[in-house]
């Protein structure tokens, strides 16, 4: 074909592709293909846009909620009871995040932005529900800054069983990343806003904020310890405050009180229900166990103002009496062993023998309960030791080395005063874990552990209870007087592949359970086989009978909870409120003619002012927050999420359901106690804050090394 064929044809094809597109099949004659593909792409684009600007606005709200919600299904908390709480306070910092996100001229560095922020936010929370699938609650700011990461690798085994029980959780918690990045571009995502667009949005997440804090206080007269008010203003609660506001509102509070502080004030008003005080007899006249201390004077010239409450606490407080069991073992030696995940379940007359007989001829608490604070093994040690509840949000024992918190009223320094030839503490475990170097010794003891004068010849995990009697106790056995204090390390989870459960578990492999509670059954044997060694040890160098044993738990098996452990061994399904964390409190001495059964509801805030009043020493009954359980000041047992139960009934805080127990001999008044509940965190926190016992009645402290 010639040049000239060519052109008539291409011609031809533009004179009929005119007509199509001027006639009635086309585009009208006003039109021309380009055009109409320029404003179709032009009106999409607008739409790609404005959906993209939508999608950006709502994007990091939702996400939050989104988080909050995973977290708190994955922990058992309820998604619908904090909703209004949690939306009013994401809402605003999702805002802010997406006004941070759209400031870039550059779509693209501004994506990478809000990725960048998502994964934080994901790997954030992910790590939160696993860590609380491990230890049932949130880890705080305060234990990354003093190493708590570190520590909890020690847990590395439990953590990955957590993650994959958590596994599908994980997955749907960096979803939303995936899909953006895959999507993001497409949609137009996190293109820059306008100024005025911003101004619209920073005010409304200000008056959503305001709005939000608002309802909060509009709670404030409310004496339940689980209100919006007491929440948000009051002693840090990380499990109720998630549930009530969102993990990302608890975890700024958690940071605003560790970086400023906070005040509380104490509830006056019938927060302490009168004292009975024990019927006299000839040899054990009643009276107060106070010590005479200015409590005005105090009060009067008191740095600080949580200082002037707590004075204020202490000479309002009702105290405990002197009773027949007062000075029963006077100027006796002390051991006392908090035992590793411990329970009531370990107790066995063929498998612990000695711990059974222990429980069966020494003081039997039928009603005693080892509450789970924030901070694992050492927040159940701050109990024991100090009979105060730890404060929520720190490393209470490792912060009270700062000071002289338990200077007076702890059994180092009780029997430093009493000049004791050997006061000592052991721990199985390397020396500084969760800084007990530090606590230990300035709470009277001579510390030795793993790395620090302590050899146990193996380098194992958990290490052996038996082994570390066999190294020690011929430290103290042979002087006249000794206080002693051990941390045990063999019950420590998980059991499937424990070296201790190993090395027993031809003990307990004919037992009818899973191999996870065999573990801890196996476990518990160490122990057994620990303290059947001391008290052979004792009883040849002829001090057994002049020497007080006290065992109790730093927290239940938490580590059983994903295997339903406790449920096999109960032999029924476990209330988690209250059940869990009923133990057993071993308290014996060869001396007792017989054993003393107490059914009072007491827990591990009562271990230390019971253990000072059978020992005969001097003490003050109101500014110890636990209680004698035979003084004639009713003990009380509080637990982290504000539960609590009274010697008359329970009040489950999840609920908001108080039951009156069928045997009740009074009636309580349950505003009243919810008062008492508060008080004793609230106190207990401005204790350690405030080195309260030192200001208040001075005295000697003598550390440790």
């Amino acid at each position: 074909m010639n040049a000239d064929n060519r052109t008539e044809n291409n011609n031809l094809v533009s004179s009929r592709r005119r007509h199509f597109i001027n006639s009635d099949y086309g585009f009208g004659a006003d039109y021309t293909v380009g055009n109409s593909f320029d404003n179709n792409f032009k009106s999409r684009n607008r739409r790609g846009k404005k959906l993209g600007k939508i999608l950006s606005l709502i994007y990091f709200p939702i996400l939050l909620l989104w988080l909050e919600s995973l977290v708190k299904l994955s922990s058992g908390l309820s998604v619908f009871s904090g909703l209004l709480f949690t939306v009013l306070f994401s809402v605003p910092v999702g805002l802010l995040l997406m006004c941070l996100c759209t400031a870039a001229k550059n779509s693209r560095v501004n994506r990478i932005a809000a990725y960048s922020f998502n994964g934080i936010l994901s790997v954030w929370y992910c790590a939160q529900l696993v860590y609380n699938n491990v230890f049932g609650t949130f880890f705080v700011i305060n234990s990354i800054t003093r190493g708590g990461t570190t520590q909890a690798l020690n847990s590395v085994d439990m953590i990955m069983t957590a993650l994959a029980s958590r596994w599908l959780f994980i997955l749907l918690g960096f979803l939303p990343l995936a899909l953006s990045i895959v999507f993001g571009k497409r949609l137009n995502l996190f293109e820059k806003t306008t100024l005025p667009l911003k101004g619209i949005v920073l005010g409304v997440a200000v008056a959503v904020q305001l709005l939000a804090i608002l309802l909060v206080n509009s709670d404030k007269a409310s004496s339940d310890s689980k209100s919006a008010y007491i929440l948000y203003h009051g002693e840090l609660q990380q499990n109720a405050a998630c549930e009530k506001f969102g993990l990302f509102t608890m975890q700024r509070l958690d940071l605003s009180r560790m970086l400023f502080g906070y005040k509380a004030e104490l509830r006056h008003e019938n927060a302490e229900p009168a004292a009975t005080p024990p019927k006299a007899t000839l040899d054990t006249p009643v009276k107060p166990q106070t010590i005479d201390v200015d409590l005005e004077k105090a009060e009067k010239n008191a740095d600080s103002e949580d200082l002037k409450q707590v004075c204020s606490y202490i000479s309002s407080a009702q105290p405990s009496y002197t009773n027949e069991y007062t000075a029963m073992f006077k100027d006796f030696n002390v051991v006392f062993i908090t035992a590793e995940s411990f329970s009531q379940y370990c107790i066995d007359k063929e498998l612990t023998p000695t711990l059974y007989k222990m429980y069966n001829e020494g003081f039997q608490f039928e009603n005693f309960y080892t509450p789970a604070w924030g901070v694992s093994t050492t927040d159940g040690e701050y109990a024991n030791l100090l009979g105060i509840i730890p404060k929520s949000g720190v490393w209470s024992f490792s912060q009270s080395a700062d000071d002289s918190v338990g200077f007076s009223f702890s059994l180092a320094q009780q029997a430093r005063a009493k000049k004791y030839d050997e006061v000592r503490a052991y721990h199985n475990h390397t020396y500084d874990y969760y800084d007990r170097d530090k606590y230990l010794t300035n709470l009277g003891y001579d510390y030795s552990a793993i790395g620090k004068g302590l050899d146990l010849g193996e380098n194992v995990w958990p290490n052996s209870d038996l082994k570390m009697m066999q190294k020690t106790v011929g430290d103290y056995v042979n002087a006249d007087s000794f206080s002693v204090y051990y941390m045990s390390v063999s019950g420590h989870g998980g059991y499937s592949y424990n070296t201790i459960s190993a090395r027993n578990s031809e003990l307990v492999k004919n037992l009818s359970y899973s191999d996870e509670v065999k573990g801890y059954l196996a476990a518990n044997i160490e122990l057994d086989r620990a303290v059947e060694y001391l008290v052979g040890e004792l009883e040849r160098a002829g001090k057994l009978d002049k020497t007080l044993i006290c065992i109790a738990a730093d927290h239940y098996p938490y580590s059983l909870d994903e295997f339903k452990g406790l449920d096999e061994l109960a032999g029924h399904k476990v209330d988690t409120v209250f059940e869990r964390y009923k133990n057993a409190w071993l308290m014996w001495s060869p001396a007792m003619n017989e054993p003393v059964k107490c059914d009072k509801y007491c827990s591990s805030l009562d271990i230390l002012p019971t253990m000072l009043n059978l020992l005969g020493y001097e003490y003050d009954s109101r500014a110890i927050i636990g209680t004698d359980v035979f003084g004639g000041r009713d003990p009380f047992v509080v637990f982290s999420d504000r539960s609590w139960i009274s010697q008359n009934g329970s009040y489950n805080a999840s609920s908001g359901k108080y039951t009156a127990f069928k045997s009740a001999k009074g009636k309580d008044d349950v505003d009243a106690l919810h008062n008492k509940c508060t008080n004793m965190f609230t106190v207990s926190r401005m204790i350690l804050d405030t080195n309260a016992y030192e200001k208040i009645y001075g005295g000697t402290h003598i550390k440790g090394k």
